[in-house]
């Protein structure tokens, strides 16, 4: 980000709600076991995400479930599996109705029991993602797709 960048700009409002939602994850997380191996400490908690895949209002998310959090990025798990190397777009806090969504890139896609373990890097440097995202965010209350 540049230093000239206003709290309006879509990067300045996503690495706002990121970091929001790391505080909010540092307070209620387990502690992680592994973090000596890590660069960056993750905070593991289970709670409810919604994941826009095509980046479009309007279109259902898909309900997903907080799997661990870093200031880098997400793991969820998936009911579906998602392309590696695509843009997905997370709702965080999937109960406040208009809060910015998050671009995240798709690193690594993990068949498990119950669907899939999605690792993502939060996109903080491609303008368009950050645009995408907060005009995401500014729609009401988006519908979940049933899988």
């Amino acid at each position: 980000m540049s230093m000239t960048a206003t709290a309006y700009e879509p990067a300045v409002v996503v690495q706002r709600e990121i970091c929001r939602f790391l505080e909010a994850a540092r307070k209620r997380s387990e502690h992680d076991g592994h973090h000596r191996r890590r660069a960056r400490r993750r905070h593991a908690r289970s709670w409810p995400l919604l994941v826009s895949i095509s980046g479009k209002p309007f279109e259902p998310d898909v309900s997903a479930a907080l799997h661990n959090a870093s200031d880098l990025g997400i793991g969820f798990l998936s009911p579906v599996s998602l392309l590696v190397g695509s843009t997905v777009y997370v709702k965080l806090f999937c109960y406040d109705d208009f809060c910015p969504r998050v671009p995240a890139t798709v690193r690594h896609v993990t068949p498990t029991e119950h669907g899939f373990l999605v690792g993502c890097e939060f996109d903080l440097n491609n303008p368009d993602a950050c645009n995408r995202a907060v005009e995401l965010g500014r729609h009401s209350r988006r519908y979940c797709a049933t899988y």
